[in-house]
């Protein structure tokens, strides 16, 4: 299996834009592994996490093929996890020729928030009529959380996040044949009924939220303390060992800092800091 990172950022990206702070600051004078767009990964060149608002760009950036995506696994609708405008230009309106046929996966609640915002933007895409997305060339996939779903080589566990319960934002498990590999951005937390699902694998590869740094959480996110007592737990739970690659992603300025400096502080908790462009093999 072969993860792209295409972003590291949370929704405000990283350096905040109007923001002077002093970690803003550095990121700008350094550029690099300290400029990060908002947060989405593909696998494999076919399997798109999070259709966002950087990803086209990251995609023609890091030379992944955005147009041969045949799948999207969608965490959840927040404007810095889905684009609705670019979804929008699969239609037949837009002239755009020989679309590979696109599957969706998501919850029944990020999906009726995709369709609001798609229609804010054109009112006569509803993304409920089967018209419509004839015409856009992709079908729906309802996921339930700890349900598994199967396509094409791939199986998917999902996961509540807690992040946003109104939509019922969640994690994924993604498994391709024998390999298992977490991508847990926009996480509250894990509850009991996650704790129990990630005891059955052993992963490869690990991607978990650290939107702020310890002891300055905003809400709705991971920290980097929370991140580190992940980490822990699923190594004495054996989900992880050694072998497994573990990133921390989705970073704010608030509380975190440049990625040296975070990456320091990670690696004496057993894990990394994931950087835009960066590749993942793993299996």
């Amino acid at each position: 299996m072969k993860i792209t990172v295409l972003g590291t950022a949370a929704a405000t990206s990283f350096p905040l834009a109007f923001c002077k702070c002093r970690v803003c600051e550095a990121a700008r004078r350094n550029g690099g592994k300290d400029f990060r767009k908002r947060s989405s990964v593909v696998i494999n060149g076919d399997l798109l996490i999070d259709l966002g608002p950087d990803s086209v760009t990251a995609c023609f950036q890091y030379g992944v093929d955005i147009s041969g995506i045949r799948y999207l696994l969608q965490t959840h609708a927040h404007a810095d996890h889905f684009d609705a405008g670019i979804f929008a230009t699969r239609h037949r309106d837009y002239a755009a020729a020989d679309s590979v046929h696109l599957d969706v996966f998501c919850s029944e609640g990020t999906f009726r928030n995709m369709d609001k915002w798609v229609r804010s933007q054109e009112p006569s895409y509803d993304l409920y009529d089967e018209q419509i997305r004839r015409a856009m060339h992709f079908d729906y996939h309802p996921v339930s959380k700890n349900k598994t779903i199967t396509f094409g080589d791939y199986t998917v566990h999902a996961i509540d996040s807690l992040h946003d319960p109104g939509e019922e934002a969640l994690v994924y498990v993604v498994s391709h044949k024998s390999t298992h590999i977490l991508y847990g951005t926009d996480l509250l937390q894990f509850d009991d009924e996650a704790w129990e699902i990630l005891g059955k694998y052993r992963l490869s590869a690990v991607f978990l939220d650290q939107t702020y740094g310890k002891g300055c959480n905003a809400g709705g996110h991971t920290d980097a303390g929370m991140a580190a007592q992940y980490v822990s737990r699923m190594r004495k739970m054996g989900v992880i060992d050694g072998n497994t690659q573990v990133f921390a992603t989705h970073l704010s300025h608030e509380g975190n800092d440049i990625h040296h400096v975070m990456e320091e502080a990670a690696q004496k908790h057993g894990y990394h800091i994931a950087y835009d462009g960066m590749t993942v093999e793993v299996g």
